[in-house]
């Protein structure tokens, strides 16, 4: 597939930046978002991105366009993508284990994670094969957290101010594929992403939306589509995967509130928590509430681009 540059290039003085949040399968939405935003020539000169939106912001600062992605994700099979760790015999042999010698309890006996997560590795280096964060068609930001220190850790093209977010690391020379694989790493499910000295975890235990880093690349006006948690009831919580996404979602939506927000000029939500998707092949339907929603906002956004 030949790469296509979306940047934009031009001596407008406001620079646009936007952040692409978590959500699982429901990040096909971000798909619609840049959709109608290119559309309607709205620039996007950075993008950053957590977990799920870690992915399509990194495709789309290597020249995908939305279209491409709306194809690649009805097309894709998932199951290919899954190297489960654990068997129905690993877990009873950690449940006898853990039964039969006092020293142990439970949890800690179980593995790191339930998905290895070489395949997906392998699938996002076919995408992007070498490049590192800093060979973007536009500057892009991915984020992580290392479960040793508890700090952020930043994959982007070089900051303007590196200094202005506390408890922050930043790498520039990281390839998309090891930096989009550790954003992704859902605590629990995944197995954490071992980079140099780091454990890392996806971005959303404490950015799930990236506005911030935005603002210290050099956005002037920062657009936040958010795919968290919405504090809607959820009674349909029954495995430990889904609990373990849960605490999650919960944590991402307060820090959204407090931090995120007041870093973002325009914040889309898709509304995505009602569609009951059973495949990829419905992803149309994600992609569609992300076009719905930012077309919601377009005139606020134009607006502020104007001003």
């Amino acid at each position: 597939m030949d790469l296509k540059s979306t940047g934009y290039k031009s001596n407008r003085k406001k620079r646009i930046g936007v952040a692409l949040s978590g959500g699982g399968i429901r990040g096909m939405a971000h798909i619609g978002v840049l959709k109608v935003l290119i559309e309607h020539n709205i620039p996007i000169d950075m993008i950053s991105g957590t977990s799920a939106g870690a992915i399509i912001a990194a495709m789309y600062a290597c020249g995908y366009t939305p279209q491409q992605m709306q194809v690649m994700v009805q097309n894709l099979k998932m199951n290919e993508l899954i190297d489960l760790n654990v068997t129905v015999g690993d877990l009873f042999k950690h449940g006898m284990k853990w039964l039969f010698n006092g020293m142990f309890r439970f949890w800690s006996v179980l593995p790191t994670g339930f998905i290895k997560g070489d395949k997906v590795e392998q699938f996002f280096y076919g995408l992007w094969q070498n490049r590192t964060v800093k060979d973007t068609n536009i500057p892009v930001a991915i984020t992580a957290v290392d479960l040793n220190t508890a700090d952020t850790v930043f994959f982007t093209s070089p900051v303007f101010d590196s200094r202005a977010i506390l408890n922050a690391r930043y790498y520039h020379n990281t390839s998309l594929t090891e930096a989009v694989r550790a954003s992704i790493s859902i605590p629990g499910i995944f197995f954490p992403k071992k980079y140099r000295s780091m454990t890392l975890v996806d971005g959303a235990v404490k950015n799930n939306l990236p506005t911030d880093i935005l603002r210290h690349m050099g956005a002037d006006i920062v657009i936040g589509v958010d795919l968290g948690y919405d504090g809607q009831s959820n009674y349909d919580i029954k495995t430990v995967g889904e609990i373990l996404v849960q605490c999650i979602e919960i944590m991402g939506r307060e820090v959204t509130l407090l931090k995120a927000e007041q870093y973002a000029d325009v914040i889309i939500r898709p509304n995505t928590f009602e569609i009951k998707c059973k495949d990829n092949k419905q992803a149309v339907l994600y992609i569609g509430q992300g076009e719905k929603a930012a077309n919601e906002k377009l005139s606020e956004i134009q607006q502020l681009l104007h001003s």
